[in-house]
């Protein structure tokens, strides 16, 4: 994870049933939100929270141009009282806890949690990684809180 950038690119529509309307994606990442809307409560939570946020675009895409240092990023704009915001997630392997930790970085936003000034007070749970890029305790905890529903769902099924 690197972060959530506050500024993105066109986009492109693939909506996927069972998730929110405001939130398109590509083909290949469907069946992966799909599956982890059915294991994980947080995750469904965070799906909610997306989809009652009228003023919200989400466009999230498998990126294999993201820089090494990251495995995923969030780029947030506003037009005006919308906001649009580009998840990229690295392709491969964490696609979960990536895309989990980037949905939440997008609901900081649309609750209007004020990055810059947290990056600078002590013990707020958010840092400056680069200009203009932040790191949230917030959005690591929920990251990993949806992986590991995602882990133990997987293993108690594949137990039955």
């Amino acid at each position: 994870m690197c972060g959530a950038l506050l500024s993105a690119e066109p986009a492109y529509q693939c909506q996927q049933p069972g998730l929110p309307p405001n939130v398109e994606l590509s083909h290949d990442l469907r069946h992966v939100l799909q599956r982890l809307k059915v294991r994980s409560p947080t995750f469904r939570t965070q799906c909610d929270r997306l989809a009652d946020a009228r003023n919200l675009r989400v466009i999230v895409k498998v990126d294999v141009s993201i820089p090494r240092r990251c495995r995923a990023f969030t780029i947030i704009r506003r037009y005006g009282h919308q906001i649009r915001a580009d998840v990229h997630v690295a392709p491969g392997r964490g696609l979960t806890e990536l895309i989990a930790h980037e949905f939440e970085h997008v609901l900081e936003q649309v609750e209007g949690v004020d990055l810059r000034l947290l990056a600078r007070t002590r013990g707020s749970g958010v840092r400056e990684v680069e200009r203009e890029l932040f790191e949230t305790e917030r959005a690591v905890r929920v990251g990993r809180i949806v992986a590991d529903e995602d882990y133990r769902e997987r293993n108690a099924r594949e137990v039955d």
